[in-house]
């Protein structure tokens, strides 16, 4: 049996909220329909609220961009909101988000604004959309507010996908390296290793260091499979920590080279970001508290809170960069123009496009880097293991001659 959340019309005027066991989505529906209720929307439990285990049943972010462009198409179109919104889930194939679009659609129905329906979904739409859907209602420009979402979250989706193609080869030539050295130090030395001691010969010192790590692997692997578990368990407990993640995204950004990568990105997607809520009207201190809550880094996101601050006190924004040991004087440049001139929007988006390009082209740089240094870091560690082996058998013809 699973378990569904349901709203249903108990009358006319009365919608209720409950829980129904029943052994399929369809069954629930008769089984509301037998207790003289209207089923609005029947979504099972696991589906609606509990988060997904290790994201399998995640919401990709490439459907809720699609969603919204749909929406945004259809509403431009002079489609009511929920004949939009019936048209998009039937044409939606994910269960998860066609279920949560339901109890959207159900909530519209009961009386609720858009942006409140969308509320109750926060691990899907976040403080950013929501804050733009409710911008647009309050204007009455709703189908302007979804275009700009589904613009920002293109180029969002469009930056997430160069990050990604840049660093897929350089991460599978490490896997390959890393997995052809584990195969030779636990299957082909160990077959060697009885030829040397028929030899009954001194071995060299590479071939003696070998031999031990092949040994330590073969007889310890499950301790260095536990430390790395380990390892691993407390890095993420330590990064969760709200000082402990601090203190390694500062490390982050002070990594070279890579560190201006982190840097760049972060600095596009606060600008772009900014620059979205800014333009639809949003105040500017819930602007950034939204665009630091955007960020990935929790350095830069503490940084953008002492903002808020300064600037309710009546400070402005390029004068508050400018006391920043974080952001770049370009930035505070860029925006101080912005502020004297009344265009702080366009300002913000010039900055995200420079250094969206800047990031794409670093990480270029970047990956063209680490595929001659990972190739020549793998292939020394290779050639010692390969040389540790010809050298007893050097050494033997040496003393055969």
């Amino acid at each position: 049996m699973t378990r569904f959340k349901y709203s249903a019309k108990s009358e006319p005027a009365k919608t209720i909220q409950g829980d129904i066991e029943a052994e399929s989505r369809q069954d629930a529906i008769n089984k509301l329909h037998r207790m003289n209720y209207f089923p609005i929307a029947v979504i099972p439990h696991d589906l609606s609220s509990a988060p997904s285990l290790l994201g399998i049943n995640r919401i990709p972010d490439k459907e809720i961009t699609l969603f919204t462009r749909q929406l945004s198409t259809l509403i431009e179109s002079g489609v009511n909101i929920l004949t939009a919104l019936n048209i998009v889930i039937k044409q939606t194939p994910n269960k998860r988000l066609r279920y949560c679009l339901e109890d959207v659609r159900a909530k519209i129905k009961d009386g609720k604004s858009f942006s409140e329906s969308l509320s109750q979904h926060p691990d899907l739409f976040g403080g950013l959309y929501i804050s733009l859907i409710h911008s647009g209602e309050v204007g009455g420009n709703i189908q302007l507010a979804l275009k700009r979402l589904a613009d920002f979250l293109e180029k969002e989706q469009e930056l997430k996908n160069s990050v990604r193609a840049a660093l897929v080869y350089p991460a599978f030539i490490l896997c390959v390296s890393i997995l052809t050295i584990i195969v030779l130090l636990t299957f082909v030395i160990p077959r060697l290793v009885s030829m040397f001691e028929d030899l009954g010969q001194t071995l060299p010192l590479p071939t003696k260091i070998l031999i031990n790590a092949s040994g330590i692997m073969r007889s310890y692997w499950w301790l260095i499979l536990a430390g790395v578990f380990v390892i691993v368990f407390v890095f993420q407990r330590f990064y969760h920590n709200p000082r402990g993640r601090t203190a390694i995204d500062k490390i982050k950004l002070g990594l070279p080279v890579i560190g201006q990568v982190f840097l760049k990105v972060q600095f596009g997607r606060f600008s772009r970001t900014l620059s979205l809520l800014s333009s639809s009207g949003i105040p500017i201190v819930q602007a950034l508290d939204i665009s630091g809550a955007a960020l990935d880094n929790q350095a830069i996101r503490l940084e953008i809170d002492k903002f808020k601050k300064e600037i309710a006190e009546g400070a402005s924004l390029a004068k508050c960069l400018s006391n920043s040991n974080v952001f770049p004087d370009f930035v505070t440049n860029i925006i101080s123009i912005g502020e004297e001139t009344g265009t702080l929007e366009k300002s913000l988006l010039r900055i995200a496009d420079e250094y969206e390009r800047e990031a794409d082209r670093a990480l270029k740089s970047l990956t063209r880097l680490l595929e001659p240094v990972i190739i020549l870091a793998m292939g020394l560690i290779v050639g010692f293991i390969v040389l540790s082996m010809l050298l007893p058998i050097f050494q033997l013809n040496l003393t055969a001659r």
